[in-house]
């Protein structure tokens, strides 16, 4: 078998099978429902392999309910249990059709956890797969998704890079809109968030509490009331008296901020469209969401606090500490944007790296050029 495709059933199943009907390659679909089958041979995993192999799995439970210790306890058992199961069942269906490739979504789950582990003790290599970097196109990667992945990350590469004099035309500028968790539709609609915006103000995105790129890639801001400390104090050290900020909780996080709207004078929280908030603003300031990215395609000046593939000096302004933004956003009127450097950042992004077309809509150009990249990964 070319590819092993292993997905939980919904809306990446329907994708991948799309991609056995229509890859000129031997290609299967499996998913992760529970199935009997019959245990042989030693389970080659340790204690730590299964704690590391459920940890964000955990966190991310966390992070959504508050059980009583004696329940995590429970919970902790049955994921256990769960990547045991699921790197068994997969070990035994690799041995049976001795796949040259795994492909997958996103990576950081536990039932993909333990098909990565699998995939490594027997020298598989894994696709992972995971939505694009640029509206309107999709990731595949070996080595992995958001700060995991293999976009280079030095200055000096950009800097040497030559821009390909190929047609962007399926970047869509048009920025993907987020629909509303169906705890803030009214909420959300509230005059309190949609007030004229400043004349000059910095755009602080908020993202979903639960999700990987804050439980995994921000190792100094854990939540979004900690992103608000920090804005906070920066607002407090701002000497520009003119300077405001603006904070659009994440329109899919079920997390409100109630007693955060009115706490600070400098502060305020806004509902508007991302696009009129990024293309207002004179600087976007986030942990990593892909506002970050999109805030590039609009030649913005971005701090970015978390780790990222795009948290590059010179593309971006990495921050490491408060103090730091502090200062930097002080020395705000010196910074000018490297178009020329994003520029190639973005070439590098649409012509090298992102596969075109989203996973959502393929069409035959997605189809082509995933066609040669998978044959790329199975002949080497």
């Amino acid at each position: 078998m070319d590819v092993m495709f292993i997905s939980k059933r919904g809306s990446m199943y329907r994708y991948f099978s799309c991609l056995t009907r229509q890859l000129s390659l031997d290609t299967k679909v499996f998913d992760f429902s529970f199935r009997p089958f019959i245990i042989q041979g030693r389970l080659h995993l340790s204690r730590t392999e299964i704690d590391e192999g459920i940890r964000f799995h955990l966190k991310r439970k966390r992070s959504k309910h508050y059980f009583p210790q004696i329940v995590w306890r429970f919970l902790e058992t049955y994921y256990r249990f769960k990547y045991r199961y699921f790197f068994r069942r997969f070990e035994r269906l690799a041995d049976q059709y001795h796949p040259k490739c795994i492909a997958i979504f996103n990576g950081h789950r536990l039932p993909e956890q333990a098909v990565k582990n699998m995939a490594i003790q027997k020298s598989i290599p894994v696709v992972h797969f995971e939505n694009g970097l640029l509206p309107n196109t999709t990731t595949f990667d070996l080595s992995g998704v958001n700060d995991a992945n293999s976009v280079p990350r030095t200055n000096a590469f950009y800097q040497e890079y030559c821009l390909s004099g190929a047609s962007q035309k399926f970047i869509d500028k048009i920025l993907v809109q987020r629909k509303f968790h169906r705890a803030k539709v009214s909420h959300a609609h509230k005059d309190d968030f949609h007030r004229p915006l400043p004349e000059r103000f910095i755009f602080v995105p908020f993202q979903v509490l639960f999700d990987s790129q804050v439980l995994i890639n921000s190792p100094r801001l854990k939540s979004m009331r900690k992103l608000y400390d920090w804005i906070n104090f920066v607002a407090s050290k701002c000497t520009d008296t003119k300077l405001q900020f603006v904070i659009k909780e994440h329109p899919s996080d079920p997390h409100r901020y109630d007693d955060l709207y009115y706490a600070h004078s400098r502060i305020m929280f806004s509902n508007k469209d991302t696009m009129e908030l990024i293309k207002s603003a004179e600087a976007v300031v986030t942990i990593n969401s892909s506002v970050g990215l999109e805030s590039l395609l609009l030649n913005k000046r971005v701090f970015v606090l978390g780790n990222a593939c795009y948290a590059i000096d010179g593309i971006t302004k990495p921050i490491m500490a408060r103090d730091q933004l502090a200062q930097e956003i002080n020395r705000l009127s010196s910074w000018y944007v490297n178009k020329e450097l994003i520029e190639k950042y973005i070439d590098y992004l649409a012509n090298v790296y992102c596969v075109p077309q989203s996973w959502r809509e393929p069409n035959e150009i997605h189809i082509s050029a995933l066609e040669k990249r998978f044959t790329a990964v199975i002949t080497e």
